[in-house]
């Protein structure tokens, strides 16, 4: 048990996902977003591109975050592998911008919480390094 979900750029099996055990929630995940952006990572619209940006996201909640490695709690994988209706917060479909532009499987109303996005987002950008 846990409060999973998944992040991804697109949605077929073999797309690169996040996949995290802890933390699913709408205002979590939006915290997760705004610091990556307020640190300077960017996507571009190739497959490499896409992969590369999704594995320096769960670098940074690793280890910004949740204080660990990619493997516990933030786990990389392809979108068709990942718990993606996973009864919990589902699977967060992103923009270029990395905005959040679609929700899949989710059971129930999005968490807008303001306050603890922002609590979120300033806990990573204090500690973690900005993005070339």
């Amino acid at each position: 048990m846990g409060n999973r979900a998944v992040i991804t750029f697109d949605t077929a099996d073999n797309a690169p996902a996040i996949y995290l055990h802890w933390n699913g929630g709408r205002a979590s995940v939006q915290g997760f977003i705004d610091a990556a952006r307020a640190l300077g990572l960017r996507h571009a619209s190739t497959d490499a591109a896409q992969t590369e940006t999704l594995d320096q996201l769960a670098e940074l909640l690793a280890r910004h975050y949740f204080r660990c490695d990619v493997g516990m709690t933030v786990y990389r994988q392809q979108y068709g592998a990942s718990d993606r209706d996973n009864g919990d917060n589902g699977t967060y479909l992103l923009g270029r911008d990395l905005s959040i532009i679609e929700r899949f499987y989710k059971p129930r109303p999005d968490e807008i919480n303001p306050a603890k996005t922002a609590a979120i987002a300033e806990r990573i950008t204090a500690s973690a390094p900005a993005f070339n």
